[in-house]
């Protein structure tokens, strides 16, 4: 290599050194302008030099010109790096924030710099060109909103809020992570504003577009897989189920779940075989590259754009530009390239890690990819090729995974084998997916529609599935991952090692290189790689015989047809009443399927993913529709997650108390019930019974017209929530919502308490109701409460346990027993408990006296102790653990104050969540009296 050709690697270092050294935590602006201008006058002397040099020595202008592009790269990284940190002085954001002489709130206005990133009932923007006070200041700000509120990239959004410093959380330097960006304070609002609705723009329909092909695959494709599939196809990734995240973190898969040059090449590869007609024609050879291109630029704007995105578009570019070379250098010199443009142009990409992987992984691949399959060459070829490559990407990355998640993977040669393979035709489902359900739910037509979403959106649920549980199995084997950290030293060195081997390697003739060979034959290494290749060949046999089975696109259709449709009929209506109380957390929601199939839901919890994730898991995969949708009352931890169950479902009726409340996920409820297709919106009153089918009613208790028109109780929104009785065959269940004492009394002085089986514990066990009289009223067996782990509000109440306890009320909780499930044929029952870690408890059923002997019973369904129907005396396999429960709300980690925005609730306002991936706000139904800054790495 000629020093000339060093040039574009010494200028990618000088780039990087200069954004180093511009880093706001470490240089001041005097100190920068000293860096710019030596770097400038380092390469003009070099220039200089080197132009003078070469009247002797024809080639002293290489070494000039590296010299020369250190120091442009120096120069043009320090000056680019001082560009995009944070301002600071006066009219600036930092001014503003709270501790710096400043107590109040401001009034803040900013355009949205990209696409929100929902989190629970919260969303995060970034707000550029702020003004603040009705003045301009410098820098830009994070706002944490309502997730209600509708904003798109480009949208000027106003609000009110107090200012906060961003602070470090959990070893992580948030503070100065923020600061590369220009990010120089945090404001959190409970109501905000769209003051000025983005201009119709090439951005804005590309956005619209992205939304409506991520409509449409929600519409046909459940959760989680849903979430899983909007990720690879288009980038949404804010909606991935956690677990999903940390299985394929351990499996080291986490390039499936986002968009990465993996996809991209995944575009290019399609878009070749597409146009291999016209490589055959004269200069076709030169225009498929082009196109490719294009078409790779188009699919990168259509999702986003974003930095990740156009990071993986430029790698995937450099490498199909080094394979149209047909030289690894050239593909060396695409992505150096690449990374230097992405460093002037954000130059705080630097500091992320998914950029640091990428680059490292990309260079992995060019450097080592082919010798690593050569040297497993004894393998299969569709073994050998993922196995390759992963080892080559783990070779160059492993420093900064060890440095940043200090954990290494050792399963994830094999996870690539199983689901690499999988992605392109999952990518191409979920491409198909999308718009046909886009156009489903744009001009439904029965029949036709209904068959070809169930057929593309099974697809694409069958393929996500299956990788979903195929990367859940691999990350679940004994040491799947182990945790090692690698010193910083280390780390280091670990580059330079790495490229003096990969020299060595290359410089030492092929015959000397090889390995030790024996008297016999190959050497052992060889013989080992054979060994292992034919035992991975004999194991993933029935996947590769299957996969030939179905290789053709008729066999592969008539196989899908099967499995679909007997997926389909192993989940239809078994003929029982099925009552699920969903683990959403802290809130309420309740899923009622009566024997037919129709189904209620009743509240819809606080966080729209986690509810959608738990109807995933509760409902068929193919079942896309909600017969009724009751709402207690507007709280946040009741309604949070029903307007996107609106979007995602088809649904009949949306019932609703009708007690107005300030609550942005209310208004956009009502909203979207005005004007959701073939739903009508009805509101709940005493009385009225509501017939899931012909065995299956819901008799309304509360509220009457009356009630709906009079004074709250006690002044409590929580005394709005509709109450009703659910009745099946024999069986009984009283649902509550949060209703108090004062609901209670009321229902007890107009004698509309019966004697039943289960009881919703109201108010997720609060000592505000479930008092002694009205539970021996009710009689029941069995108590459920719905209430989040470690709670601020210390529910459930000891006091509310006791008097269940005292009644002989076996108690069943969400955050402790997970997912509780009833199933009823009218004259038996059981209870299914899935515990938030492992599977499903078993059912424990009761059974009745015979129907025929049920009139001469004084109480119906349900009795108690030993009789019939009891599960008083049950041991529940559940392993219980004691929790500690705050005896009131607090912030420990408090840095601002908002007065709450109910002050007729009674209870403690929610607090922080202690759970470490959301250290941040709690619904603005009942803000806390302090916030805290730290949102998730």
């Amino acid at each position: 290599m000629s020093r000339a050709s060093l040039a574009l690697p010494a200028c990618l270092a000088g780039v990087t050194v200069g954004v180093l050294l511009a880093d706001p935590a470490q240089a001041p602006p005097p100190l920068l302008d000293a860096i710019i201008g030596g770097g400038l006058l380092t390469a003009l002397v070099a220039l200089v030099a080197g132009m003078a040099g070469r009247r002797g020595r024809p080639h002293g202008v290489g070494g000039a010109t590296v010299v020369a592009a250190i120091g442009v790269g120096l120069a043009l990284g320090a000056w680019r790096g001082a560009a995009a940190s944070l301002p600071t002085g006066p009219g600036s954001v930092a001014v503003y924030v709270a501790g710096t002489g400043r107590t109040a709130g401001v009034a803040v206005q900013g355009s949205v710099v990209d696409d929100p990133r929902p989190r629970e009932d919260r969303q995060q923007i970034v707000l550029d060109a702020v003004v603040i006070d009705g003045r301009p200041a410098r820098g830009r700000i994070v706002a944490w909103l309502p997730r209600a509120l509708e904003i798109g990239s480009g949208d000027v959004v106003a609000f009110s809020a107090q200012l906060e410093a961003p602070q470090d959380f959990d070893g992580f330097a948030y503070r100065a992570f923020l600061a590369r960006q220009g990010i120089g304070a945090i404001g959190r609002a409970f109501d905000a504003r769209i003051a000025h609705p983005t201009a119709a723009s090439p951005s804005r329909v590309l956005a619209g577009a992205r939304a409506a092909l991520l409509g449409g695959l929600d519409a046909i494709v459940p959760e989680p897989e849903a979430a899983l599939g909007a990720g690879i196809l288009l980038g949404v990734r804010t909606a991935i189920d956690p677990a999903v995240n940390t299985a394929f973190a351990t499996a080291g898969l986490t390039h499936v779940v986002a968009i990465s040059g993996w996809n991209i090449a995944i575009v290019a590869a399609l878009v070749a075989r597409l146009l291999e007609g016209v490589a055959a024609r004269a200069g076709g050879r030169l225009l498929v590259p082009g196109l490719t291109l294009a078409a790779i630029g188009g699919y990168v704007v259509l999702v986003g754009s974003s930095p990740s995105v156009v990071r993986a578009a430029l790698m995937a570019a450099a490498m199909l530009l080094g394979r149209q070379a047909g030289s690894r250098a050239h593909a060396a010199s695409a992505l150096m390239l690449a990374a230097l443009v992405m460093l002037v142009i954000a130059p705080a990409v630097l500091w992320d890690v998914g950029f640091q992987l990428s680059l490292l992984a990309t260079a992995g691949l060019i450097a080592f990819g082919a010798s690593f399959a050569a040297r497993l060459e004894a393998w299969p070829g569709w073994i050998r090729e993922p196995v390759a490559l992963t080892l080559a990407a783990q070779l160059t990355t492993l420093p900064v995974i060890l440095l940043t998640f200090e954990r290494l993977s050792l399963v994830a040669p094999l996870a690539n084998v199983l689901v690499t393979p999988m992605v392109p035709l999952v990518m191409l489902a979920c491409a198909i997916a999308a718009p046909v359900g886009m156009v489903a739910g744009a001009v439904p037509v029965p029949p036709l529609t209904d068959a070809a979403g169930w057929l593309a959106g099974g697809a694409a649920w069958l393929g996500l599935r299956a990788m979903i549980a195929t990367g859940t199995a691999v990350a679940s084997i004994p040491f799947a991952s182990l945790p090692v950290s690698m010193p910083a030293a280390l780390a280091l060195g670990w580059y330079p090692a790495l490229a003096i081997a990969w020299r060595i390697r290359h410089r030492t003739p092929r015959a000397s290189a090889s390995e030790p060979v024996g008297l016999e034959g190959p050497g052992i290494g060889r013989r080992l790689r054979r060994a292992v290749g034919r035992a991975l060949g004999v194991v993933m046999a029935p996947a590769r015989i299957a996969a030939h089975a179905v290789a053709t696109p008729r066999r592969s259709l008539c196989a899908l047809i099967i499995v679909l449709g007997v997926t389909t009929l192993a989940t239809l209506p078994d003929g029982r009443l099925h009552l699920v109380m969903l683990d959403i957390g802290q809130g309420d929601a309740v899923l009622v399927v009566a024997p037919s199939g129709a189904a209620m839901l009743i509240d819809g919890g606080p966080d729209p993913d986690v509810t959608l994730r738990r109807l995933g898991s509760a409902l068929p995969w193919w079942r896309r529709s909600i017969d009724i949708v009751l709402l207690t009352h507007p709280h946040q931890d009741h309604v949070g997650g029903l307007p996107e169950v609106l979007r995602r479902f088809r649904v009949g009726t949306v019932l609703d108390g009708g007690r107005a409340y300030s609550n942005p996920a209310y208004a956009q409820l009502l909203a979207l019930a005005a004007v959701k297709p073939g739903a009508t919106y009805q509101l709940a009153r005493a009385g009225a019974r509501v017939r899931l089918d012909a065995h299956t009613t819901l008799t309304l208790l509360y509220p009457s017209e009356t009630d709906a028109a009079g004074p709250l109780p006690a002044g409590d929104i929580n005394n709005a929530s509709v109450v009703g009785l659910l009745r099946f065959g024999r069986f009984g269940a009283l649902l509550t919502g949060d209703a108090e004492a004062p609901v209670e009394a009321l229902l007890a002085e107009r004698d509309a308490l019966t004697r039943v089986d289960v009881l919703k514990v109201g108010h997720h066990g609060s000592r505000s109701g479930t008092t002694p009289a009205f539970v021996a009223a009710l009689h029941p067996t069995v108590g459920l409460i719905s209430v989040g782990a470690d709670n601020e509000y210390g529910h459930p109440s000891p006091d509310t346990l006791r008097v269940l306890a005292d009644a002989g009320v076996s108690v069943l909780r969400t955050d402790l027993d997970g997912t509780v499930e009833v199933r009823t044929d009218g004259a038996t029952w059981s209870v299914v408990a899935r515990g938030r870690a492992g599977p499903p408890h078993p059912a424990r059923s009761s059974t009745l006296p015979d129907p025929a002997a049920a009139v001469s019973l004084r109480r119906p369904f349900g009795t108690r102790g030993g009789e019939p129907g009891s599960i008083a005396t049950w041991q529940f396999p559940i392993a219980r653990r004691r929790r500690g429960s705050w005896p009131h709300a607090g912030c420990r980690r408090a840095s601002s104050g908002t007065r709450r925005a109910s002050p007729a609730s009674r209870l403690p306002p929610r607090g922080w969540s202690r759970r470490r991936e959301s250290p941040s706000t709690w619904p603005w139904s009942r803000p806390p009296p302090s916030s805290t800054t730290s949102t998730s790495r």
